[in-house]
């Protein structure tokens, strides 16, 4: 009995896939095109019948029946701006008996949109506090060499036949020449203290130990000596203006506002041989200490000012921020291991006195290929046109988190950007998977005949044990739409006309031979964001899944559809947070040569944001 019910199934499987001889029943949407972006109240819904006998056919467009002209058909379908997803679901039935004979749906979005390769402006946000401006202070150092030798060569006269000791009638009995000895002058180092004022950033050098050996030699009764000056600190105040690089919005430009200014804490002076004691040698001393300190102001601002002023050239401590500064690239590595193009150039670059923002635009795309940035999708992947925006206000920064705590480094990305990502990603493939397995409370067991019966108990007729395999076909890409999720969630994530298959998947029946349940799937769920500390990744979670509407496009064992989609409505809050590990993780990457440590992920404003400190 179990095995005559079989081949009926199988006999009803091959009439409806068009084994059987006759014309196919189609039903196309020519208008509005799936996936259609709109913000009207209204939208024009057109289309074709064939194959089917016009004249006992009928047409119904989400239930309603529209008249036909000849093998078209038109009406006007009503916009649902709260609803959002809009589906346009066309049955084409036999007007006699009322069989549905095709279906067809697309949808319609309410809202704005990003076209495809198209910039989400001022979308990504990078916080630098002070704090994490101490980080970056040893890297902007290494990038400045500060040589006092260079400023004053050995062999440099610093005083040239100075009376030191006057005689009478204006005569002179003694007089000295001071000249740099060796060793070089030299210090034991400098350290950089950089920061966030209001529209610059102050980099200021502390310069350790400057040390400058003298030869005093003498004439007539001057004596000859070595002296060794020294200054235990020598501080250089800079500020620096901050902006986008006109040339390449990708880098930061940094600019010295005026000249350093050089300040001592004075010169200490020993003598280091000869006898330098002579009552008169303290006007010497202040004399030659007089003369050396201009010299070095003068040395240590040529050293660090700005070489050409307006021109091309960069002061070093400008340079060196500069050169920091490029080592912060998140679309890079991100791009790179998300297999999407991610291109996020800077719009604004403001300084306040709790650190620095950089502020960038993001176009984020797939491409098709195997190198850096580029994936090989399935066949079928949808090549989708444009994603979901959310005018969104860019957000402001302080010292602390939204929830109160200190940070080093913020990230923050918009809606609208993170709606291109995941574009991108359904376009590489993302969520596009076959269950053969599923976990409904006891483990993970195969999908077979057998355990689909509670979702279509007409699979009685197969041998338990036969083989199915349930294909998730995303037609559409998932998005956020800026509010809250239903559950609580940080965001909101809708789900349009998510495809679904259940085929036989016994090895025998290629392509659509076995498919038994073709539909689609709309729905709302939550989407948190959690750090992993360990690889330094935002990790997806899925959740509070509500709003599910299920539409069936093929049923070719005449399925009890309304059984069907109770089962479904059961099921797939319980399966959709799976989604969650599908979408996967959003990998960050090292900022100046450290790695993150997760301190709070929230909203800043409206963006989805991760603070983070910067750890070894």
């Amino acid at each position: 009995m179990q095995r005559t019910t079989r081949w009926l199934v199988l006999v009803a499987l091959a009439v409806t896939l068009g084994a059987a001889c006759g014309p196919v029943p189609t039903i196309t949407i020519t208008a509005p095109v799936h996936g259609t972006f709109t913000t009207a109240s209204s939208i024009s819904v057109t289309g074709t019948i064939g194959g089917v006998d016009l004249s006992n056919s009928e047409v119904r467009v989400n239930g309603t029946i529209v008249p036909l002209s000849g093998a078209n058909f038109s009406t006007t379908m009503t916009i649902d701006a709260n609803a959002i997803l809009n589906p346009v679901y066309v049955e084409l039935r036999n007007h006699t008996t009322q069989q549905i004979i095709a279906r067809a749906r697309n949808m319609v979005i309410y809202g704005n949109s990003v076209a495809d390769g198209a910039y989400s402006l001022s979308s990504l946000a990078l916080r630098i506090t002070d704090q994490g401006l101490n980080k970056l202070e040893p890297i902007i150092s290494s990038g400045v060499s500060i040589d006092p030798a260079t400023l004053l060569p050995v062999g440099s006269v610093v005083i040239s036949n100075y009376c030191a000791i006057p005689g009478p009638f204006g005569t002179c009995l003694g007089r000295e020449t001071a000249t740099v000895a060796n060793p070089p002058p030299s210090i034991t180092g400098f350290s950089l203290d950089a920061d966030s004022m209001t529209n610059f950033v102050a980099g200021d050098v502390t310069v350790n130990n400057l040390r400058i050996d003298l030869n005093l030699s003498g004439s007539g009764i001057a004596p000859s000596c070595g002296l060794r000056l020294s200054a235990a600190t020598t501080q250089i105040f800079g500020d620096y203006a901050l902006q986008p690089d006109a040339s390449d919005r990708h880098n930061v430009d940094v600019n010295e506002i005026g000249d350093p200014v050089v300040s001592f804490t004075g010169f200490q002076q020993q003598f280091t041989s000869g006898i330098c004691d002579f009552p008169l040698i303290g006007d010497l001393i202040q004399a030659i200490v007089g003369n050396v300190e201009p010299t070095v102001v003068t040395g240590f601002q040529n050293a660090l000012k700005d070489p050409d002023g307006a021109g091309p050239a960069d002061a070093p401590i400008a340079d060196a921020i500069e050169t920091a500064l490029a080592g912060i690239s998140i679309a890079g590595p991100i791009g790179d291991a998300l297999q999407v193009n991610f291109d996020s150039p800077l719009f604004d670059v403001a300084e306040d006195n709790d650190g620095v923002t950089l502020g960038s635009d993001a176009r984020i795309t797939s491409s098709i290929g195997t190198g850096p940035g580029q994936c090989s999708p399935p066949v079928g992947t949808p090549d989708l046109t444009a994603s979901y925006h959310v005018a969104e206000t860019f957000p402001t920064f302080g010292a602390t988190t939204p929830g109160g705590l200190p940070y080093h480094i913020g990230i923050a990305i918009s809606t609208s950007a993170f709606n291109q990502l995941l574009k991108a990603q359904i376009e590489c493939g993302l969520l596009r998977t076959s269950i053969t397995e599923m976990d409904l409370g006891g483990g993970p067991q195969p999908v077979t005949a057998g355990s689909l019966l509670l979702l279509i108990p007409q699979l009685s007729g197969f041998d338990p044990a036969t083989p199915m395999r349930i294909d998730l076909k995303p037609t559409l890409a998932p998005f956020m739409t800026g509010n809250p999720g239903p559950g609580g969630e940080l965001g909101e994530l809708r789900i349009p006309q998510l495809g679904i298959e259940v085929h036989i998947d016994d090895g025998q029946h290629p392509g659509d031979s076995g498919l038994i349940i073709k539909g689609a799937i709309d729905a709302r769920a939550g989407l948190d964001l959690t750090f992993d500390d360990v690889t330094s990744s935002l990790v997806f979670a899925v959740s509070s899944a509500t709003d599910i509407q299920v539409a069936f496009l093929k049923n070719n064992i005449n399925a009890n559809e309304t059984g069907v989609t109770a089962v479904l409505n059961f099921l797939l809050p319980t399966l959709l947070p799976q989604l969650g590990s599908g979408l996967g993780a959003f990998p960050l990457p090292e900022f100046f040569g450290l790695s993150l440590q997760g301190v709070e992920v929230g909203r800043t404003g409206q963006f989805y944001s991760l603070y983070a400190n910067l750890v070894p």
